[in-house]
């Protein structure tokens, strides 16, 4: 059987990847007169990798990405495997750790602002539903500036019994919704141990993921429009139980 290839994107993205190695690299594709300042540095670590590369017209590039922002540069690869559970550990911030739970998050441009931001802030890890969810595709890892190939996204079966393992490990699930019994984000609870459950675009959270929680939290506004963006919501939700 054939092996399965990717075309990874854009500057951040193959940089990660070249530098993490959880990939297994084919070769280096570059718009041919590329002058970004970007692209000495990127070749020379594709030379000390011995990864071929070669130039190629920007056509090319845009037929095998399938984006105009693949910025002159395609790493031909193979797909990123996820992590397993038991490879998190605690976040880079203090001794707290917390987790992203994704319930069926389908947008990978959601899937790669969430990583970037769970990085950026010092959460722990992702976890996502293996159906009906995000692929850890070239277009996340590209909305991710690149945190996808290092940052440890794992993939589960069954999303409310993962929350019940990690219940008995101590972990306090917090869910983010706009139910009539969710508690404004002030009243979130503080603990060592969370796991923060955002749900799908259009449905949220489902209703059994829901009873899983230990607490449901929203984010207050002006009441202008009805809800952010799940990707926006994660961001303020993490800021807050990360860094307050």
């Amino acid at each position: 059987m054939a092996k399965k290839i990717e075309y990874l994107y854009g500057f951040a993205a193959v940089e990660g990847a070249l530098t993490a190695g959880r990939r297994e690299r084919v070769r280096l594709l570059v718009k041919e007169g590329n002058k970004n300042p970007r692209m000495k540095p990127l070749l020379h670590l594709a030379r000390q990798l011995k990864l071929p590369f070669q130039s190629v017209g920007a056509d090319q590039l845009f037929k095998l990405s399938g984006s105009k922002t693949n910025q002159g540069v395609v790493l031909e690869t193979s797909p990123l495997v996820p992590y397993d559970l038991e490879d998190l550990g605690p976040s880079a911030e203090g001794n707290k750790q917390l987790l992203i739970a994704l319930d069926q998050v389908e947008d990978p441009q959601n899937l790669g602002a969430i990583v970037r931001t769970a990085a950026f802030l010092g959460a722990s890890g992702v976890l996502q539903t293996k159906a009906h969810a995000a692929a850890m595709s070239p277009a996340a890892s590209k909305a991710s500036a690149g945190a996808l190939e290092t940052f440890p996204v794992v993939e589960v079966g069954n999303l409310s019994e993962t929350l019940n393992r990690l219940k008995n490990d101590g972990y306090w699930i917090l869910g983010s919704t706009l139910s009539e019994s969710s508690q404004q984000l002030s009243q979130a609870m503080q603990a060592d141990k969370i796991v923060l459950v955002l749900g799908n675009e259009g449905a949220g959270i489902r209703q059994l993921t829901a009873k899983r929680c230990d607490q449901l939290i929203q984010i207050p506004g002006s009441g202008k429009v009805e809800s952010l963006n799940v990707s926006a919501s994660a961001a303020i939700l993490m800021h807050h139980l990360l860094w307050r």
